[in-house]
Parts: structure tokens; sequence; C-alpha cells
């Protein structure tokens, strides 16, 4: 019997609720291919607060290369500002996490008001540097440019450029993203914007 792989949430929740050793959550992420860059950048994340997901996801093993088309697909809704194929892309309970924000976002509605804030860079550029499909997930590390023109969440625009790299996990289930985890290290955003 092959045991079920963890997705990368579900090992950030149990490092945050002392379940996973941070030593062995280094390692499996290490395991997965990603970069020490990403390692650091999900590894600061989840230090950084203590919220869980209570999300129940299916593990749905895909091609890699449906789970590569579907990633892209999303990524070029998002450039456009693509709202309804955007809406689309997302499971009615969707949950996303966002290193910046306290709580999650679940569901589709509270999802797309958190798409809309996003509109905080001008001149913003994301830069993909290393994506891996593992399981039922996409891991993707970038590095995010840009101009600060617009408010975040305690931070009002500051003309600043900025530059942030970054690690975001997609999980889908029947085509439909369930989970999205952006983890990067909000401390240097601040510093860069601050």
């Amino acid at each position: 019997m092959q045991e079920e792989q963890q997705t990368i949430p579900q090992m950030v929740d149990e490092v945050r609720a002392g379940k996973m050793p941070r030593r062995n959550f280094i390692k499996a992420l290490t395991a997965m291919g990603i970069s020490a860059t990403g390692v650091g950048a999900i590894v600061a994340a989840a230090s950084s607060r203590s919220f869980s997901a209570t999300h129940n996801e299916i593990h749905a093993p895909q091609h890699a290369a449906e789970h590569i088309r579907r990633h892209d697909e999303h990524l070029a809704h998002q450039s456009r500002n693509n709202a309804n194929a955007l809406n689309n892309d997302y499971a009615e309970d969707a949950v996303v996490e966002d290193s910046m924000h306290s709580e999650p976002f679940v569901g589709r509605a509270a999802i797309m008001r958190r798409k809309n804030m996003i509109a905080a860079a001008s001149e913003g550029k994301i830069t993909l540097t290393n994506r891996i499909v593992h399981g039922n997930q996409v891991t993707a590390e970038w590095i995010a440019e840009g101009i600060h023109s617009g408010d975040l969440p305690g931070l009002p625009a500051s003309g600043r450029s900025f530059s942030l790299r970054g690690v975001t996990v997609v999980v889908r289930h029947n085509g439909k993203i369930v989970r999205e985890a952006l983890y990067y290290n909000v401390a240097e955003l601040q510093r860069q914007l601050g």
C-alpha cells in the first residue's frame, strides 16, 4: 500500500502545530527539488504565524504536463486581470494563504477580493525561477519586482521599488485550485517598502 504524500501547505500546518520538526520539514522540501532560496522562503513564512487552514484536500494524481498547463493558464489569467477566468480557476470552497495576512481567504468571493488588492504594484513583473510538480501540487519559485504604488496591509503606497523572492504552492482537484499558499519573507518586504 502506497503512503499518501503530503502537500507543502499540510506540512507547514504540521510545523506550525509542532507536529513536524523543522529539520524534517527542510529535508522534505529539499527532497522535492525546491531550491535553498525557496526552502528559506517557505520556512520563514511557516515560522511567522500559526493559523491552519481547515480544508480537506483530496489527493488525485494528475500528469505533470497537465499541472503545468493549468498553472500557465492561471498565470495568464492573472497577468491579464481576467477576473472571470481567475474566479473559475478556484473551487467554490478553495483556501488561499498569503504570508502578509494572518487569516486565510476562504471561498471564491474572499479570494477574488484578495486578487483585487494585489494591484498594489505598478510595473509589476513576476519571474518564475523554478517549478516542480509533486503529486497533486505545483510548487513555483518566483521573484516579484515592481513599484509599490498601492496600499498593502500596514504598508501605505511608498513609490519605492521592490524585489522579493517567494514560493507559491497550488493544489488542485478535478482541475480546480482547492488550496494555494504564498510563502515569502514579509519582514524583507517591509524593509524594502517601509
